[in-house]
């Protein structure tokens, strides 16, 4: 058995709710706990190092769709991550326009 559950959908195996309550915690969990933590201190030190941290998360998960991309569509892929990065950058613009 794997570890999400699009390969289980996959296979025709329908994961529990105990199990997707259990990989939800696993997924939200640390955003639920890093939101806690970062309203009761404030320190530039690990914002740095959690950005980082963050950064690297981000870095493994374009370099798997990469490596997937380049097995299906290459060029879709391309213009995905393309796409992506430039919703980001708008969505940015905005909060910055905002005054956030």
């Amino acid at each position: 058995m794997r570890d999400d559950v699009g390969p289980l959908a996959a296979d025709g195996v329908r994961p529990t709710w105990g199990w997707l309550a259990l990989a939800g915690l696993i997924g939200g969990g640390p955003t639920f706990l890093g939101t806690l933590v970062g309203t009761a201190f404030s320190s530039e030190l690990l914002s740095v190092a959690f950005l980082a941290l963050a950064g690297g998360a981000i870095l493994y998960v374009v370099g798997e769709i990469l490596n997937s991309g380049r097995r299906m569509s290459w060029e879709i892929t391309l213009w995905g991550v393309l796409a992506g990065f430039l919703l980001g950058m708008a969505t940015e613009l905005v909060l910055v326009a905002a005054g956030v």
